[in-house]
């Protein structure tokens, strides 16, 4: 049997030669220069590591801005849509008054007894949408609204789709009690940005994505990216009102054709104020 030196892989016959060989300066300076050469590797692996981690949160912050910008855009490109649909109706109805008779008797008969109460909405959405829901897809997302906002406990609907093509909605007032028209639901997606705490979502939201991300070693869909996507349902855009019309679209009883698109003996002035007209144009000039 022999044993062999780790250090300068030199063979002795018994154990008490290697143990005075590895006493002596010779074997002992190999030693050093090993001991030396693995601390130098190690130090330098360590280095790498701190570099690779470095470029990893460089990398990451990059993204984040970039996929913060498009969010941005996508912000701005959304509201761009909404002003000009505003004023390019407004232009329309600026030289005529348009007023509509609207017979609203066979609404009576599947609209809900309550009214849609917008005072209370801030209150109700703090419940109903947070970082939990918004992560729900979309059609799961546009259902929790409807059910728990947009109907009441015996699930009968407080708003009505009257026709799905021109996505024009009526419910009911408040206050008066007298069914409302809601042309693309503009004055009820209005409300439901304002009462949701956007600002406290999206801090949950992104936490929790990016934990996520970092617990399942870094794989899968960059979680900046799935933020942006999942955090345009709050916009409450085309999605949301494509869906509640779908959920609240209404057929004649007698026929099985659509339902009337107006409510008799209520005449509803559509005239767009000029002077926010002339604003909006000040600010948009001939973009829009």
């Amino acid at each position: 049997m022999s044993y062999l030196c780790e250090y300068c892989d030199h063979p002795y016959t018994t154990k008490n030669h290697l143990t005075r060989h590895q006493n002596t300066d010779k074997c002992k300076y190999i030693k050093g220069l090993l001991d030396k050469r693995d601390k130098h590797n190690e130090e330098k692996n360590n280095q790498i590591q701190k570099e690779n981690e470095k470029l990893k949160i460089e990398n990451l912050k990059l993204n984040e801005e970039k996929n913060k910008k498009d969010y941005e855009i996508k912000l701005l490109q959304d509201k761009y849509e909404d002003l000009r649909k505003i004023v390019e109706k407004a232009a329309v109805k600026s030289t005529t008054t348009v007023k509509k008779t609207y017979n609203h008797n066979n609404y009576l008969n599947y609209i809900s007894t309550e009214p849609l109460k917008i005072s209370e909405m801030s209150k109700q959405l703090k419940n109903i949408v947070n970082c939990d829901t918004v992560m729900y897809d979309d059609d799961d997302f546009h259902d929790h609204i409807v059910d728990n906002i947009l109907r009441d406990k015996s699930g009968k609907d407080k708003v009505l789709c009257t026709d799905i093509n021109r996505k024009n909605f009526t419910y009911k007032d408040e206050k008066s009690g007298e069914l409302i028209s809601d042309p693309e639901l503009e004055q009820l997606r209005e409300q439901l940005k304002k009462g949701t705490d956007v600002r406290q979502i999206r801090k949950d939201l992104l936490e929790k994505l990016v934990t996520e991300y970092e617990e399942n070693e870094c794989l899968g869909i960059d979680p900046y990216k799935r933020f942006s996507d999942i955090i345009q349902k709050l916009n409450f855009g085309t999605p949301f009102v494509d869906h509640v019309a779908k959920k609240t679209y209404v057929k004649a009883k007698s026929n099985g054709d659509k339902l009337e698109n107006e409510l008799e003996n209520k005449k509803l002035d559509l005239d767009y104020d000029e002077e926010e007209y002339k604003k909006l144009l000040e600010e948009f000039g001939n973009e829009i």
